[in-house]
């Protein structure tokens, strides 16, 4: 059944294909580590298990992270675009100069918000943690959005449906 034109988009974190992702690459820095300790000097060892903890560590706090956010990351509606992990208000569409999906220059796809001044809403910690950062005048927001339940076209599409003109063409 087709969605209501005024029907909000929500996306939330895909547990389980960022699980997938994240069991695999322990997987491979298991093999990795294991093809060092057969091949490989001490040295070499050493520093293949401190890299092999760190990983594991960034990849335990960012699972976490993930599994205590079980409300929407972000919603696209007819108000404006709210995005409850990095700010404390709504940003409405008035306040929004553009918005479109992106290609990162690692070929994954982010959401990139630009509002003349990102202060009023609340932003959540510092700007670097966040994604905001000034450009020309005001603040550009940059979002992951590959681990959410929804792809980039339907965030670009709902962007295009609440909002034609502050849409940006998807690169």
């Amino acid at each position: 059944m087709p969605e209501p034109p005024d029907a909000p988009l929500v996306a939330r974190f895909d547990r389980k294909r960022y699980e997938l992702r994240s069991y695999l690459f322990v997987a491979a820095l298991v093999l990795a580590l294991i093809y060092l300790w057969w091949t490989g000097e001490p040295r070499n060892v050493v520093v293949g298990m401190v890299t092999f903890a760190a990983i594991l560590v960034f990849l335990y706090f960012e699972q976490r992270r993930i599994l205590n956010c079980p409300g929407p990351q972000l919603i696209i509606d007819a108000d404006g675009i709210v995005m409850p992990d990095h700010f404390t208000h709504r940003l409405p569409w008035e306040a929004i100069t553009s918005a479109g999906v992106s290609t990162a220059y690692e070929g994954g796809k982010i959401l990139v918000v630009n509002v003349a001044s990102a202060a009023p809403y609340g932003p959540l910690g510092g700007t670097w943690e966040y994604g905001i950062r000034t450009r020309n005048g005001g603040d550009e927001i940059v979002i992951n959005i590959s681990h959410f339940n929804v792809d980039s076209t339907r965030i670009q599409a709902a962007i295009a449906r609440f909002a034609p003109e502050k849409a940006k063409p998807a690169d």
